[in-house]
């Protein structure tokens, strides 16, 4: 089950706990209150940091494990993704090694057997050079997309969340954020090499984060313009005016039986 987890930042010093307190409270992870805590299911948080250095992934190791093979990471990390499973009690510690939060929202979806959003980010109108695989692409319209699916699975280890997901591009037909209620999609491109899946136990996590950096200011002569954004950087913000750390926590919580 979800835990309350707060970071309270006092005097330069990170200290982790349920209660409250009268210096400045951040809270990293929604109290207990906000979801149905008779349901499992999963719930996903997005996270903004500014980061105080430039080692962002290599700190974030540290806290977890790489999912899926080596492949799916070194097709991850070109388009510009670190993907882990994390323990949801590191959160504060991860964003605390990271930099200063920023911006945080919460949603809980409970189990997804259709495929849904999980997170949606809408092209510029002004379009949006990106790549993918390396190959640029310049699109002018339509929503990036993880879309998901999840469910309890029973295992002979115990109850699992099951999570399935994958970035997509659609054009959809309706005003709508989610892809699977709308009509077919005018245009769309599913990014396979991209998918992955995993099991969850109770308080584990999947952690995508993006390190998202502004561009140099060029002096003297000008360019053909910045470069593509990387489709990862894209999905979750980029590009940027200032530099940010993205993550997207996806929470398993499964209630206890008898």
């Amino acid at each position: 089950m979800r835990h309350c987890i707060t970071v309270v930042f006092l005097s330069q010093l990170f200290l982790v706990g349920c209660s409250t307190a009268s210096k400045q409270v951040v809270q990293v992870s929604l109290s207990s209150e906000t979801i149905d805590a008779t349901a499992d299911g999963i719930s996903v948080v997005h996270i903004s940091i500014q980061p105080n250095s430039s080692e962002v992934f290599n700190k974030l190791f540290q806290f977890g494990e790489a999912v899926g093979d080596q492949q799916l990471q070194e097709n991850l990390k070109r388009e510009g993704v670190q993907l882990l499973k994390i323990a949801v009690v590191d959160v504060p510690a991860i964003v605390a090694s990271i930099g200063e939060l920023e911006n945080e929202t919460y949603v809980w979806h409970g189990q997804i057997m259709k495929w849904r959003d999980l997170h949606q980010r809408a092209v510029d109108k002004k379009g949006m050079l990106i790549s993918a695989e390396g190959i640029p692409y310049f699109i002018q319209r339509g929503k990036l997309s993880l879309l998901c699916r999840s469910w309890l699975m029973p295992q002979e280890g115990g109850l699992y969340m099951y999570l399935q997901a994958m970035p997509t591009w659609h054009v959809p037909r309706k005003d709508t954020s989610i892809l699977s209620r709308s009509a077919e999609p005018i245009e769309s491109k599913v990014f396979m090499n991209l998918q992955f899946e995993t099991l969850l136990k109770d308080d584990e996590a999947i952690l995508l984060a993006v390190d998202l950096r502004a561009p140099k200011e060029i002096s003297g002569p000008q360019d053909d313009g910045p470069p593509p954004v990387r489709l990862g950087e894209a999905l979750l913000g980029g590009p940027v005016d200032n530099d940010v750390v993205e993550l997207l926590i996806i929470e398993a919580n499964i209630m206890p039986r008898m």
